[in-house]
């Protein structure tokens, strides 16, 4: 059972964090405001950040190779994932950003 409902709380975690680039996508597509993307762009680094701050702690945490290997692995794992769902808002972004500079050739 327990197994059960740590798989529900990632999958949960996985529509959570997909839902919410949903939402930075459409709130970026409506807006070229370049102190939002600014603002977006210092929130992702934070959350690498964190993250990155996590699984190191995780690592030292413990001498046994094979916990200090599996940890490493589920940092890259969570990164890509991470860096997957946010990489067509990045487009977005950019696309927004881009639109105003063209549009006063």
């Amino acid at each position: 059972m327990p197994y059960d409902e740590s798989e529900k709380a990632w999958d949960r975690f996985e529509a959570d964090i997909q839902g919410l680039a949903g939402e930075l996508k459409r709130h970026y597509r409506s807006t070229s405001d370049e102190k939002h993307t600014a603002e977006l762009n210092r929130s992702l680094e934070q959350l690498r950040q964190a993250a990155e701050s996590v699984f190191k702690s995780l690592e030292s945490a413990t001498r046994d190779p094979q916990v200090r290997g599996k940890t490493k692995d589920t940092a890259r794992s969570f990164g890509m994932a991470v860096a997957e769902t946010f990489r067509d808002l990045s487009d977005e972004i950019d696309k927004a950003v881009r639109k105003p500079a063209e549009t006063k050739k």
